[in-house]
């Protein structure tokens, strides 16, 4: 998992992780992410199950909702959205 750690106890969620968990958990091509960062999810065919299993992931990991919007956003976006709420 990419997870940085910080000066403090406080964890970073990367775009990697977020990939790694749409890769691992909801069988999206890794090579899709590939140059493709400005793409939203919807724009990269990741279909809404895929961002479900993100979104329960990310509740599971980290105790933080993503929007159901999410499939409009961005990776980073999405990593940036969990960073605020952590």
């Amino acid at each position: 998992m990419s997870v940085e750690a910080t000066g403090n106890t406080r964890s970073v969620v990367t775009p990697t992780t977020i990939c790694e968990i749409l890769v691992e958990r909801a069988g999206a091509d890794p090579d899709v992410f590939l140059g493709n960062e400005h793409l939203s999810l919807t724009e990269l065919q990741i279909d809404s199950l895929a961002v479900l299993e993100l979104q329960a992931v990310i509740v599971e990991r980290f105790g933080v909702e993503i929007p159901d919007e999410a499939v409009t956003m961005t990776v980073s976006e999405i990593a940036a959205v969990v960073n605020e709420n952590l």
